[in-house]
């Protein structure tokens, strides 16, 4: 078997903030939920939003914490049903006050994309591919 992803987890500030954002703007539904993390199963992998680890745990793992600037360099993306469903994202995420980085837009890889960021600044694409 090819190595294949199975999860991305995010470390958050507020969980309930988090799940609000990817449940309501991104429209994601959650497959698990526990008192410290909420898993949304993609299809193809699971997307985790945890509660900050407790600073022992991390170093039990040799992971240091989260800084400030937890979503610098990090893109989230999830594919739509489809270009207005992007449209509609990007409609929700501004009627909710979410920070759009950037309006759908019709890119020149056949995609229509917008990116968001989410509560702890990770930037979240959301896409679709074109009709043809």
């Amino acid at each position: 078997m090819s190595p294949a992803l199975h999860q991305s987890l995010l470390m958050v500030t507020d969980l309930d903030a988090s799940s609000e954002f990817y449940e309501t703007v991104v429209g994601v539904e959650p497959d698990e939920i526990s008192d410290s993390n909420i898993e949304y199963d993609t299809g193809q992998a699971t997307l985790v939003l945890e509660s900050d680890f407790d600073p022992a745990v991390l170093d039990a793992f040799g992971l240091e914490e989260p800084g400030d600037d937890r979503g610098d360099g990090v893109i989230v993306a999830i594919e739509v049903d489809g270009p207005n469903e992007v449209d509609a994202v990007c409609q929700r995420a501004h009627d909710s006050g979410e920070t759009v980085r950037m309006d759908p837009t019709d890119v020149d890889w056949g995609r229509r994309i917008a990116i968001l960021a989410d509560p702890d600044g990770y930037t979240v694409e959301i896409s679709a591919p074109l009709d043809n």
